[in-house]
């Protein structure tokens, strides 16, 4: 049976129809620049998409981790926790949400109201996905996971072996990770339960770009051949890490894709990876808006990651902490960003996107 169609049926049985109703209008809207995303209004007529029904958002930006491809190494910010009032606050401003990420450039454990959050979004069935290293997924907070039923979780590891893993990852011990997700397939076989589902987000650089294939070999090794892999690269070369940046060259994609089919992994490229880009005018990715732990709205999370900060929080289309997401999506701001993404110009906001051909920038 094919994959997708078994996770609808699973979807189904184990949480409910409101909760597959999420996923698949994420899916077919979102995802992947969902295919009616293009053939309707949101192409056609931006100036009359609805309230958003997708958002990212950032609970913290602490992390215990000094990763040299992660602009948060970098910073001067200091490092501030979103409070479960300011979540909910944030979330209730979205009545129609059916799916949240829960991510940003911070350890969201390290916040001690993340599961407090999750246990909210989860209690309005919500779709809900996390990117996490599982370097805090001990057996309580794994076991809370898996009782909550969130629904699917990345787990950040960028390499094979030990030795480039915490050249990586500095700060991480790559067999406790290892333990960690051992620990948590086994809490999830125990309860008899897919949720959450498992997938593997692996950054490729200089340091791992050799690794790759035997990283297959190593999600194989840990969740069988229900396991999924995306890769990408880093999403931006500034300054402080560009000597790790490299392109993914075709033959290691041939690679991928024999290895893939060797060991029956499911593969899948970020957006950012391809050589072409398309024009601006395609992107449908501004129906998730990304709010920082600060409340600053910006337009999706392909900013993040650059070391540019400042500028995003400079041209931010509004702040959730100083003005309703109603009256910021509807202002004159947003209207005008919309109609400028349609026109095929690229606004200030997004100069630094890493998908799309931005050459026609708004300065």
């Amino acid at each position: 049976m094919d994959y997708r169609i078994r996770k609808i049926i699973n979807m189904f049985r184990y949480k409910g129809l409101k909760c597959t109703y999420n996923y698949l209008w994420y899916q077919i809207f979102y995802a992947h620049q969902g295919f009616l995303a293009n053939l309707l209004w949101i192409r056609c007529f931006p100036f009359f998409v609805h309230h958003p029904r997708l958002v990212e958002i950032e609970v913290t930006t602490r992390c215990p981790l000094q990763c040299p491809i992660c602009e948060h190494t970098y910073w001067d910010e200091k490092p501030r926790d979103m409070t479960f009032e300011e979540f909910k606050n944030i979330v209730d401003q979205f009545p129609k949400l059916k799916w949240i990420g829960l991510t940003g450039i911070g350890e969201s454990f390290v916040n001690r109201d993340f599961l407090k959050m999750l246990r909210y979004v989860k209690s309005k069935k919500i779709y809900v996905e996390l990117y996490d290293p599982f370097i805090l997924i001990d057996e309580k907070n794994g076991m809370e996971l898996v009782e909550l039923g969130v629904d699917k979780i990345f787990i950040s590891i960028d390499a094979a072996a030990k030795e480039t893993y915490e050249k990586i990852r500095v700060g991480a011990n790559f067999d406790k990770v290892l333990d960690n997700i051992k620990r948590f397939l086994e809490i999830r076989r125990k309860k008899n339960t897919p949720y959450p589902e498992l997938s593997y987000h692996y950054i490729i650089n200089k340091l791992n770009i050799n690794e790759v294939l035997d990283f297959v070999d190593l999600v194989k090794s840990l969740t069988g051949t229900e396991s999924s892999i995306i890769f990408t690269r880093m999403l931006h070369c500034f300054p402080e890490a560009e000597v790790l940046f490299v392109d993914i060259p075709n033959s290691l994609r041939e690679k991928v894709k024999a290895k893939a089919k060797e060991t029956k992994i499911r593969i899948g490229w970020n957006a950012d990876t391809p050589t072409y880009k398309p024009p601006i005018s395609q992107c449908s990715f501004w129906i998730m808006p990304f709010i920082f732990v600060t409340g600053e709205v910006i337009p999706c999370c392909a900013g993040n990651e650059a070391n540019r900060r400042d500028f995003q929080k400079k041209y931010a289309l509004g702040n959730v902490f100083k003005t309703s997401f109603n009256e910021i999506w509807y202002s004159d701001r947003y209207k005008n960003f919309r109609k400028m993404i349609h026109q095929g110009k690229t606004p200030i906001q997004c100069r630094d996107c890493p998908v799309f051909d931005v050459s026609k920038s708004e300065l």
